[in-house]
């Protein structure tokens, strides 16, 4: 039995988007990533792999420390 099959949480795939949202947004507030979770805040799903892995290679080279 996989734990998908197993955890109730995670039976419905709504409950699953809530609960992995809620979870990345709180892992974000403890690292100080606020800016995305914000209200009103832009939310754009990447189109491929290939342009969210290049978004945040952007990301990381304008904020590079």
């Amino acid at each position: 039995m996989t734990l998908k099959q197993s955890n109730p949480h995670l039976k419905s795939a709504a409950a699953r988007a809530a609960a992995l949202r809620l979870s990345a947004k709180t892992s974000s507030a403890v690292e100080g990533i606020r800016a995305p979770f914000a209200e009103g805040a832009k939310t754009e799903l990447p189109a491929s792999t290939e342009a969210f892995i290049a978004h945040w290679k952007r990301r990381v080279a304008a904020n590079a420390r």
